[in-house]
């Protein structure tokens, strides 16, 4: 007789203790399962014993670690993943990550077959020969995921009529009682930064995001904003060219760079800033791109209105107008034009707009239940 536990196996090689933004969307979805129904399938990860058993303790999820470092879809991971199901019978099988593991599919016998697809799906999908993989992926299991209408249109494109009509959203949610207006004040007298206008912009410091063109932008904004501030939250390989950019243009005083902050303070780093602002763009003929851009739904629930790139799917992740602006990430005059209309927006009324727009589109518990009815539908 099947058993009611572990009526879900999750086969990824996202999984913790390393960190990372799919880590984040595939631990947000299995912590919100119910209690004592999820097995994780993932690579080694060196001693994980502590991590794993706190899985245990704390939402019932049981980790199986492979002996390799990195999952692969090959014959000895398939024989040891059907070893799982013959044992567990879970009802559902996940691909934290569609491509490469989901290829697996048509060599499990699982009821229901469901692959997340995130950014690097995109390029699969554009690239030959890994658009005909990414066919078969679509063809090896009920429902690949999307995480909004970009990455849908593109990751759609090489698929068979079946899979494509089979796609379903499901995105990374917002944790919404922790991304909110909070009291920053004491922060922004540490930073030094009380009697400025922030303009706080949080991510990797590398080219697709934008930050070089942000300081490119920043004279024109100090023309009319003498006390706008560029304040930095994150660390990254282009920060030498940003400090070159920055003494190039004399800016030294009015940029600031936190370096890596932890995530329990991420909140009030946000809350800093007056507005938000990641003016990312797409590289690479298009193959490097934002999938979502989860950093702007994380300011709107924070309250703070939002300019972001025009890269791949980030303006799913703004209502124009309503949450910030989209403007295109490779023009520094419209960036700069874009700053100044949100600095001299009734910046409260649309930081407002944008924390209801959040919690009632994008909060985890929304992207959570529809989950949950898709595995078991």
């Amino acid at each position: 007789m099947q058993s009611k536990r572990f009526a879900t196996l999750f086969v990824t090689n996202d999984f913790g203790p390393r960190a990372g933004g799919i880590e984040t969307f595939i631990h947000g979805l299995v912590e919100r399962l119910p209690q004592e129904s999820v097995i994780v399938y993932t690579s080694q990860q060196g001693d994980t014993t502590a991590y794993d058993a706190k899985w245990l303790a704390d939402f019932g999820v049981k980790v199986i670690r492979d002996k390799s470092k990195m999952l692969l879809p090959t014959p000895r991971v398939i024989m040891a993943v059907r070893s799982v199901i013959k044992v567990e019978q879970p009802k559902a099988l996940v691909f934290g990550a569609a491509a490469p593991l989901a290829l697996m599919g048509k060599f499990l016998n699982v009821p229901r077959k469901i692959a997340i697809t995130h950014g690097h799906e995109v390029w699969w999908a554009k690239v030959p020969p890994f658009n005909l993989l990414m066919r078969l992926i679509g063809n090896s299991v009920d429902h690949l995921t999307y995480l909004g209408e970009y990455t849908k249109s593109q990751i759609s494109k090489p698929l068979s009529k079946r899979a494509k009509s089979a796609m379903i959203q499901i995105a990374p949610g917002i944790d919404t009682q922790i991304f909110k207006p909070v009291d920053a004040s004491k922060l922004r007298l540490d930073l030094g930064l009380a009697e400025k206008e922030v303009i706080v912009s949080v991510g990797r410091l590398v080219p697709r995001k934008g930050q070089d063109e942000l300081v490119k932008a920043l004279p024109q904004v100090l023309k009319s904003h003498p006390n706008a501030h560029l304040l930095f939250v994150g660390t990254g390989s282009y920060k030498k060219v940003l400090d070159n950019l920055i003494a190039d243009r004399s800016l030294q005083k009015y940029v600031t760079f936190t370096g890596r902050v932890q995530y329990e303070d991420l909140t009030k780093y946000i809350c800093v800033g007056d507005i938000f602002a990641m003016p990312s763009r797409s590289r690479l003929g298009g193959l490097e791109v934002e999938g979502l851009g989860i950093v702007y739904l994380e300011a709107s629930a924070c309250g703070l209105p939002v300019l972001a790139g025009d890269s791949g799917g980030a303006p799913d992740a703004v209502a124009p107008g309503l949450t910030g602006l989209i403007v295109n990430g490779r023009d520094t005059n419209e960036i700069s034009a874009g700053l100044i209309k949100l600095l001299e927006t009734d910046r409260k009324a649309m930081g407002q707009a944008g924390r209801k727009w959040a919690v009632a589109q994008w909060d985890w518990q929304i992207w959570a239940n529809k989950f949950i009815e898709l595995i078991g539908d």
